[in-house]
């Protein structure tokens, strides 16, 4: 199958509906990768592309590759539609039949590609942009021969490579979709990473070929990402007419609920960032250089492992795990379960797809079939389709954990918790409720309670505009020292839970989110460690690299909270050298050690004139800042609208300060507060109305805080102060 790229020169115009086909506004000519998203212009609607394919005469089989179309796509060629396609995240192909191109010079290739919201097409929800468009490009693949691998089965390559281990041997299973005559034949091959023949078989045309290797070198994450090479080829009429390579490994993981995660019988704790695929102001729309770059950083700061959130990312991004020797959670984007049977088969449609393209990657350790679906309720249908998800994971790969991400509001007890062989919190204390140092007892009363569930850190983070400063960080504030307040105080506490299989920080780069504005940060959720455009690396990845990295380092935090008042500062620094030296103006001055959390701070700096330059030095490593000493507070540091040192409001959830810690209070989420029979008594006693209209509506968000539901339906002659004193009787249960 030959391969020719199909991105230059497509004329692209937004589009009421395919049947009228009226433009909204003039056409334009683009290339692909292409997304129509702008901060300035959210469109969520119909767009068409539309490029000429000129034919030749010695093709006999004519398909068209869509990488990915976010979020529906129609395909027409010559008018004629050839396919459809729900979902924004995988590839899919089609064929063009011969009738319509045969005896022509030229077809015109028309995609429609349409990012509204459908209620049958995951994700309904999500704190990132759904940004339209054919963001990863389109290929024409063409064969001149009547036999081939098909490239149309769920959007592979027609061969689809498994491994597993047994005993001694390496097992590959490899299950063939093919086109063929009688009298065909397939050859597999098999080649070590130095490029040594260690299998080959010629045989008849069928659909699965397995293969033993004895003593196979184990793909073993970071320490050694040994790929071996599968070569799959068809004859016809003993001439070769069609070939895939594949690389592929072999390991093994499992997962132990006191004792983590094990990669080929070897304890690994993943140390872990998330990532979504968008990137600065070219969105969605990214080139292998930039995923490159991702992971250049992401190599930098000696992580293990990448949650690739909320969706399946693409074909290259798992190739260079799979070089890298990264851990790769993978996951389809369910994020909020209803009960309507179209959006159920969507999802595990592309469930099916993300597992059918990418299986052959030996860094998936496990399939995510959910993330936050408790946010809006927790149901028994929900259970119920999961069960049924991790079913289909199962029966196409035996080999991998599934995985799920459920939400703060999610109980303990919840059968959420029962459908996946692990489970990730997505949790958030010190930022949208409770206290930093609040994730040791809940984690602790977590594992008491469920000592079977093998349970991890999904998500966790705070905002940070590098633009805001402050001496006394606190939460709200924004600023680049309560993001590594917070990283350092709580990823201290998650080393200290060993039967924690690891944790991912939430997020690693900051990405686009249309519905936020916040902090100063317009349509950006700012909890990444490196800014969107990836040109600043804020101070809390540094922690991370002085915790994960062996490359030796200092690093001077703050150094863009330029303009002092203060007579005395403290200087923190990050690194994973054992001492080091502070010099001010060129002067030593004090030495001081690591705290055994990967900082050094050195106490009661007096700032000695207008501009005071400081250098630390540790053996060959060194770092430094300037500091400006001013006679009034620069207030460009701060945000005067926020109000720093209370929870911020979550995307999703609303809050306020009615609160007695370790009780209920209204700010708690109607969810909690119906499952807990004390409180659900005192709402029957006090808004049974309100009440009422929950229980009956399916499509209710159980997430949204009681407070903001009180507030929009405006009850007459509530006592809400009796009422919430009711509530903060109810010591709070998890």
């Amino acid at each position: 199958m030959n391969k020719l790229s199909f991105n230059n020169g497509w004329e692209f115009t937004k589009v009421n509906s395919m049947s009228m086909d009226t433009s909204l506004e003039k056409s334009e000519i683009v290339n692909l990768p292409h997304t129509w998203y702008s901060n300035d212009d959210y469109y969520r609607g119909m767009a068409k592309y539309s490029k000429k394919l000129l034919i030749n005469d010695n093709w006999k089989n004519v398909f068209i590759d869509v990488e990915a179309a976010d979020q529906h796509a129609y395909v027409y060629v010559d008018n004629v539609l050839l396919t459809e396609h729900k979902g924004g995240y995988s590839a899919f192909r089609c064929q063009i039949p011969e009738e319509i191109y045969k005896g022509k010079k030229e077809l015109e290739v028309s995609i429609y590609v349409t990012n509204a919201l459908d209620e049958t097409i995951s994700p309904l929800v999500g704190d990132f942009t759904i940004f339209g468009g054919l963001y990863r490009g389109v290929n024409i693949l063409y064969t001149e021969h009547d036999s081939y691998f098909d490239p149309c089965y769920y959007g592979t390559d027609g061969v689809i490579v498994r491994t597993s281990l047994n005993e001694d041997y390496g097992l590959v299973d490899i299950e063939l979709h093919t086109k063929t005559k009688q009298d065909d034949r397939l050859e597999t091959i098999i080649k070590a990473a130095d490029g040594t023949i260690i299998y080959s078989y010629v045989c008849e045309i069928r659909e699965h070929i397995q293969a033993q290797i004895k003593n196979p070198i184990l793909w073993n994450g970071k320490k050694n990402p040994y790929l071996y090479t599968v070569i799959t080829r068809l004859y016809s009429a003993d001439e070769l007419v069609d070939e895939k390579i594949t690389k592929t490994g072999f390991r093994c993981v499992e997962i132990d609920p006191n004792n983590g995660l094990f990669l080929n019988n070897e304890h690994i704790r993943i140390n872990g960032v998330s990532k979504h695929q968008d990137v600065g102001e070219k969105y969605s729309a990214v080139v292998n250089d930039d995923i490159l770059n991702d992971f250049s950083l992401i190599d930098e700061i000696g992580a293990n492992s990448i949650r690739l959130s909320h969706y399946q990312h693409s074909s290259f991004t798992y190739e260079c795990a799979d070089k890298k020797g990264y851990l790769i959670w993978a996951e389809i984007p369910m994020l909020k379960m209803t009960q309507n049977e179209e959006l159920l088969d969507n999802a595990r449609e592309q469930l099916k797809e993300l597992i059918l393209q990418n299986i052959h990657h030996p860094s998936i350790y496990c399939w995510g079939i959910q993330n936050e679906i408790g946010m809006f309720r927790d149901a028994p249908y929900m259970y119920e389709d999961l069960i049924k998800s991790k079913e289909l994971v199962k029966s196409l790969d035996s080999q991998r954990l599934v995985s799920a991400a459920n939400l703060y509001t999610v109980k303990f007890k919840s059968k959420l918790n029962e459908t996946t062989d692990m489970i990730g919190y997505n949790v958030y204390f010190g930022w949208y409720y409770g206290k930093m140092q609040d994730y040791s007892k809940y984690l602790d009363k977590f594992h008491e309670a469920r000592p079977n569930l093998a349970i991890g850190m999904s998500e966790y983070g705070v905002d940070c505009n590098i633009g805001l400063h402050s001496n006394n960080p606190q939460v709200k504030d924004y600023s680049e020292e309560y993001q590594a307040l917070y990283h350092e105080t709580v990823y201290k506490i998650f080393e200290t839970k060993p039967y924690l299989w690891g944790s991912y920080v939430w997020n690693m780069f900051d990405f686009s989110s249309a519905i936020r504005q916040e902090g100063g940060l317009d349509k950006v959720n700012g909890k990444g460690l490196v800014t969107a455009d990836r040109k600043i690396k804020k101070d809390a990845f540094y922690y991370y690299k002085a915790k994960w990295s062996k490359e030796k380092f200092v690093h001077i935090c703050s150094k863009r909270f330029v303009n002092r008042l203060e007579d005395t500062i403290d200087i923190k620094v990050f690194t994973n050298c054992e001492t080091a030296t502070l010099l001010l103006n060129g002067r030593e001055c004090i030495e001081a050690s690591n705290n055994g959390n990967a900082t050094i701070i050195f106490e009661n700096i007096r700032l000695e004139s207008q501009v005071n330059d400081i250098t630390v030095i540790s053996g060959d490593c060194s770092d430094s800042a300037s500091f400006v000493k001013v006679k009034e507070e620069d207030k460009s540091y701060r945000l005067e609208a926020e109000a720093a040192g209370t929870s911020v409001k979550n995307w999703f959830l609303k809050d306020d300060d009615l609160t007695k810690e370790g009780f209920y209070s209204i700010k708690d989420t109607v969810n909690d507060l119906i499952e807990n029979k004390d409180t659900y008594e005192i709402l029957k006693k006090y808004i049974p109305d309100i009440l009422e209209m929950i229980l009956s509506n399916e499509d209710f968000p159980l997430g949204l805080a009681l407070q903001s539901v009180i507030n929009r339906a405006k009850p007459e002659n509530l006592d809400i102060n009796l009422f919430n004193s009711e509530l903060n009787k109810i010591e709070v249960e998890y």
